[in-house]
């Protein structure tokens, strides 16, 4: 959803649940002197999604992103709406547990266009039952349906104030994560049902001149074997996750990119607090 709000990459989307694991701040500029309204900046924070830890990194990501939620002007709950019964049901167990303010949150239902207007109405009914939100919009991320609503409201919503970041500054992340999340985007969605959540990819040399780019990364996997589905046989996967991955970036940055792999064992990372801080979980 932010990524289409903004019209370029900041979060990276991926089939695999639980991809996000700390919050991104992606920054919307909107120019309105034709209509007499003053310019406006909108900064949106892509938080982890919230789930039932388990391991270190788990439990760092569903405790940061609690502590952090009530820190903000506007809450967005955003829900998807192909979501079967279980993830209600364990999405519902969730919202009970925040201490959510009816005045400063909202409800988006994602993916409006896969499913028929009478489900929505009672996916709607349903989650008012939990926790009676005063708004409530339903979207298309894919399709921008209803994107111009949620953003005009949103406008209503936030407080005078100096702008925060610069217009042309997209997000928050540093050149060398963005990189590093790009490459692991790509490698949950080449190699989506094959690879473990614990993996890691660190940007580790960043050389750049006025043409081009080059980056050398690291991907961090806890066994062989997963290095071994990775890499693939002759190297193909890892050579389709490259190419993947640099297209973006070029496109990211406007440069031509140099992009090196190296696929390492890391045993144990996860419970590893130095790598939980790099991934900014600190």
């Amino acid at each position: 959803m932010i990524n289409h709000l903004l019209g370029q990459k900041v979060s990276i989307v991926s089939r695999k649940v639980q991809t996000t694991r700390f919050s991104t701040k992606g920054i919307l500029n909107i120019e309105n002197s034709a209509n007499n309204k003053p310019n406006c900046q909108i900064i949106f924070v892509d938080t982890p999604g919230l789930f039932e830890p388990k391991k270190a990194l788990e439990k760092h990501i569903v405790n940061n992103t609690i502590s952090e939620i009530n820190n903000y002007e506007h809450i967005c709950i955003l829900y998807d709406a192909t979501s079967n019964k279980n993830k209600f049901l364990e999405f519902s167990k969730i919202i009970k547990n925040l201490s959510l303010q009816k005045n400063n949150s909202s409800l988006i239902i994602n993916k409006i266009d896969l499913i028929e207007k009478e489900k929505l109405l009672i996916i709607v009914k349903n989650i008012q039952k939990i926790f009676n939100f005063k708004n409530v919009f339903m979207i298309s991320a894919k399709k921008g349906q209803g994107c111009k609503d949620l953003i005009n409201f949103l406008q209503t919503v936030l407080p005078n104030s100096p702008f925060l970041y610069d217009k042309d500054q997209l997000t928050d992340l540093s050149e060398r994560v963005f990189a590093s999340e790009i490459t692991r985007e790509k490698l949950f969605n080449y190699l989506n049902s094959e690879l473990p959540y614990n993996l890691f990819v660190e940007t580790i040399i960043w050389k750049e001149t006025k043409y081009s780019i080059t980056i050398h990364q690291n991907i961090n996997v806890s066994k062989y074997n997963h290095k071994r589905i990775i890499i693939g046989k002759n190297g193909e996967n890892l050579k389709k996750i490259g190419i993947s991955s640099r297209k973006d970036l070029e496109k990211f940055f406007n440069k031509k990119v140099n992009l090196f792999l190296f696929v390492k064992i890391n045993n144990n990372w996860m419970n590893n607090f130095k790598e939980l801080n790099y991934l900014g979980q600190n």
